[in-house]
């Protein structure tokens, strides 16, 4: 079986370099962006099997992000986490419909199982 693939959008450093070690060490194909700028520079012919994002971005929101590709034929049904240290899931539910939540600082094992859960 193939690599289940991960975009990840984290513009903390340290934050992304951590979850990109974790998620490669358990066998996820991590392709990670700092801004949302350079999310949506991606190779569009790429699809992954779930998006992480990161709320609070330097040039705009994950909230965003996920309200987009929610709209788009391509990746409405790709799952999408968010995770924030400031909102709550009641706060966006309704303007991007994520499929899941985290909010920070988060568990990795608690993370991980969020992600499995979703990649069912």
């Amino acid at each position: 079986m193939d690599m289940r693939k991960i975009f990840l959008v984290e513009d903390d450093p340290s934050i992304r370099e951590i979850l990109e070690i974790v998620l490669t060490s358990e066998n996820y194909e991590v392709q990670s962006f700092s801004t949302a700028h350079a999310f949506r520079q991606r190779n569009l012919k790429v699809n992954p099997d779930l998006y992480l994002f990161d709320v609070m971005l330097p040039d705009g929101s994950g909230i965003d992000l996920c309200s987009e590709l929610k709209e788009d034929i391509n990746n409405k049904d790709v799952p999408v986490i968010i995770m924030s240290a400031h909102a709550q899931l009641k706060q966006f539910s309704e303007i991007c419909q994520p499929d899941n939540f985290i909010s920070k600082p988060f568990d990795i094992d608690n993370l991980l199982a969020r992600i499995k859960e979703n990649l069912v």
